[in-house]
């Protein structure tokens, strides 16, 4: 049998997708990562799975709060996009951008919160309890605030989502982070030695690529 149709190879992906229509469009190894870190419990897959629904404008996608999907840029990734999504692991991260990033310490974020949050009275006069109450609001402000508030407005980040865009039809190649751009030919060796046997269009010489549309 073909390599490309390989049973095993489809039917990881089938199992992986939870039998969506996309399912040939993801590469073998976005499959074997996405089970690998399921059973190892180091990433929800659905994280993953909740930004290509939402590319694909399937019947269940929903909006994810994270950054919108971006052409990456420059002679060597530029036939490429990718879309955020985001797990438990990049909490820190978006808590340190809401509050310490470049904007936030320039308007004064992080003091003008806890200002509103220790000014707000407590009816218990226990000083114990007192302070314990003002611990809580604050660690509730600070991170559950934080990352709502990021959220209502798109602007949770993570790591990316690789994908190629075909004859109006996206093809899901795998996963990356921000250090990869530090050497981009490195991570386009990587995606080409993954995923080019599966998807050769996405790396011809003369490979391009157009705003995505959300076609199943």
């Amino acid at each position: 049998m073909p390599l490309l149709h390989r049973y095993e190879s489809l039917l990881l992906k089938k199992n992986v997708c939870l039998s969506q229509p996309y399912a040939h469009r993801m590469s073998q190894c976005l499959a074997l990562r996405l089970q690998y870190y399921s059973s190892l419990r180091t990433l929800n897959k659905f994280s993953v799975l909740d930004e290509i629904a939402l590319l694909e404008k399937t019947s269940t996608s929903r909006p994810t709060g994270t950054k919108a999907a971006e052409k990456f840029r420059g002679p060597i990734l530029g036939r490429f996009w990718h879309k955020h999504y985001f797990d438990a692991k990049h909490l820190p991260q978006n808590i340190l951008n809401k509050w310490f990033g470049d904007y936030a310490v320039k308007q004064g974020l992080l003091k003008m919160k806890l200002h509103e949050v220790l000014m707000v009275d407590e009816d218990d006069t226990d000083m114990e309890k007192y302070w314990e109450a003002k611990a809580n609001h604050v660690s509730h402000a600070l991170v559950y605030g934080g990352i709502e508030a990021r959220r209502d407005r798109g602007a949770l980040t993570g790591e990316w989502i690789v994908y190629y865009e075909h004859a109006g039809l996206n093809y899901y190649l795998d996963l990356a982070d921000h250090k990869e751009l530090d050497d981009q030919q490195k991570l386009f060796n990587r995606l080409r030695d993954e995923c080019a046997w599966e998807f050769p269009f996405a790396f011809n010489s003369s490979g391009t690529s157009s705003h995505p549309r959300s076609n199943s």
